[in-house]
């Protein structure tokens, strides 16, 4: 492996691409990512709906992960499938990530493009075009992806690639159900030649969607059982979390012996949300993404209609919350406003002060960041004053 995870260079090189179309939310007369510097979003031209990443706030962010990490002995693989945006991985690369995270061959071949070393591919990998790929990657960076049965196991028969185990338990997601299940996908994976075991892996996140006692207690004992299988083995690396629980990933894993290296895989963490992360976090993070679009209609009383819809914000979770109003160069805070729907471009919103009028703004902020950068190819990168720095392009 080269020294560095990421090639530095190459990202910085997006800073110089002129804009190949015209991009959603842009202005219509920038072409470069310079002809954006400095203008205030959304009023120096910006074309509703446009999507904004605060940097002060994802710098945080980034920051508060980096600490925990290195305070807890924790090593960091960032799940990238959040963003897809090369600069944010140079970012969690600068502050010391040990490696990135992806979901599918695909995401894998984004990052590598530019020069990462080090991918974890959080996923099985079965089919002939996946299996070759993983396969010629060797010889260039270390490229893993998971295993949960003896059928994945085989598909990369005769192929050297590094693998993960994955743990699951009966109702969860993938993963060999329970420790016995998985130890059998590690006697597969000894008897067949070419793959090799590089640690093992799970993902608690099914396991609970709130904070409660047992939702909690549910997490820990998952946790608890992924432990186990790596003591069993022998694992060199045992990985796990998402941006629920890493406090208790930290707990439960930092108990294993000093040799085994423990990574933390957090993703939705580096925008944070105002719904699902932002009532399951244990951090104090920051919401860094938001979502501004224009009233276009208010056809009745106590209803007002935005420009941006399921093809602009996340929709999976819950709803987008308004958050700012911007009319008449005067911004206030959004009172009682509520989105009650989505369509495809258009928002319902309650207004039952009568707030907003026709061309007012109005800031959205979004539950699960995940589902919202997907929508959006580049987005206005942002200081306090809403100002532009640079513009963070993603590769979904």
């Amino acid at each position: 492996m080269k020294d560095t995870l990421i090639d530095y260079a190459a990202v910085a090189a997006l800073r110089e691409r002129p804009f190949d179309r015209p991009y959603k939310g842009l202005p219509a007369d920038v072409s470069t990512v310079d002809d954006l510097v400095g203008r205030q979003v959304p009023r120096d031209g910006f074309l509703p709906p446009v999507a904004v990443l605060d940097w002060p706030a994802m710098a945080a962010n980034l920051d508060r992960y980096a600490d925990f990490c290195a305070l807890r002995g924790l090593d960091f693989a960032p799940h990238v499938k959040t963003t897809m945006a090369p600069q944010i991985a140079a970012e969690q690369a600068r502050r010391g990530a040990w490696g990135f995270t992806v979901a599918t061959v695909a995401q894998a071949r984004v990052l590598r493009a530019f020069g990462a070393q080090r991918l974890l591919i959080a996923h099985g990998a079965v089919d002939r075009a996946s299996v070759d790929w993983l396969a010629a990657e060797q010889e260039h960076a270390e490229v893993s992806v998971w295993v949960d049965s003896v059928a994945s196991v085989r598909a990369l028969a005769g192929r050297e690639v590094p693998v993960f185990v994955e743990l699951g338990r009966a109702g969860g997601r993938t993963g060999a159900r329970g420790v016995d299940a998985a130890l059998e996908v590690v006697r597969a994976i000894e008897a067949t030649a070419g793959p090799h075991l590089a640690g093992v892996a799970g993902y608690e996140g099914t396991y609970g969607q709130s904070r409660t006692a047992a939702d909690v207690a549910a997490v820990r004992a998952y946790l608890r059982e992924l432990a186990r299988l790596a003591v069993t083995v022998g694992a060199p690396v045992v990985t796990a979390g998402g941006s629920a629980y890493p406090d208790l990933v930290a707990e439960e894993l930092t108990a294993l012996p000093g040799g085994v290296r423990k990574v933390l895989r957090s993703g939705a963490y580096v925008a944070h949300d105002h719904g699902h992360y932002a009532g399951l976090s244990p951090f104090p993070l920051e919401a860094a993404i938001r979502v501004w679009a224009t009233v276009v209609s208010t056809p009745e009383a106590g209803l007002a209609l935005l420009c941006a819809g399921k093809r602009d914000v996340a929709h999976d979770l819950s709803l987008p919350v308004p958050l700012t109003v911007l009319r008449d160069e005067t911004y206030q805070p959004a009172r009682a406003l509520a989105v009650t729907d989505l369509n495809d471009q258009h928002a319902y919103v309650a207004d039952p002060d009568g707030e907003l009028a026709v061309g007012d703004w109005v800031a959205l902020g979004i539950d699960h960041p995940c589902t919202t950068f997907d929508k959006w190819a580049v987005l206005p990168l942002v200081d306090e004053r809403g100002l532009v720095l640079d513009a963070v392009r993603t590769y979904f």
